[in-house]
């Protein structure tokens, strides 16, 4: 058999194993989580879901640079920058984490989180800041908010919105 047919017929053969392999991966990997914690593990695209004892926990990640949308329930008040694009939500219960990026330098974005939270009513518990990036967190009536900020490689900023309701 000629060789451009044997490279061919591994290319094809390749091809349609890899998907298979993705699923096999992940079915390993929900059921090791299910054996090590006792919580039900589902794949769905790229959200997982697991169900526990306590309740549901849904995470969602970008994939390929797209955005996925905020969790239903995620708190209108806290501050966003703009633009922005969501790599990854979870949500469980009243909990939210968020981690974003944006192309605002990191000391800006600092400002902007101080600025709209006092004028939204929250109270600053808590500002801290490091060379690359500040953590910030917020309390208003029986909710609180977390904000770390990292300066990204080549500009902009990660951020990682926690909120959450005192339970």
């Amino acid at each position: 058999m000629p060789t451009h047919r044997l490279l061919l017929l591994a290319l094809i053969a390749t091809t349609t194993l890899l998907p298979a392999c993705k699923k096999a991966q992940d079915a390993a990997v929900e059921a090791a989580v299910e054996r090590a914690t006792g919580a039900k593990v589902d794949k769905d695209g790229n959200t997982v879901t697991v169900q526990t004892e306590k309740g549901e926990m849904r995470i969602t990640t970008a994939t390929d640079g797209d955005t996925v949308a905020l969790p239903a329930g995620f708190p209108t008040d806290l501050y966003l920058p703009a633009p922005h694009k969501v790599d990854s939500v979870m949500a469980m219960g009243s909990a939210h984490m968020v981690n974003l990026t944006t192309p605002m330098a990191t000391a800006d974005v600092h400002a902007a989180v101080v600025d709209a939270m006092q004028r939204g009513g929250w109270t600053q518990e808590l500002a801290m800041q490091t060379g690359e990036g500040s953590t910030l967190a917020y309390r208003k009536d029986k909710r609180q908010a977390f904000y770390q900020l990292v300066k990204q490689d080549g500009g902009g900023t990660q951020l990682a919105i926690r909120a959450g309701n005192d339970d």
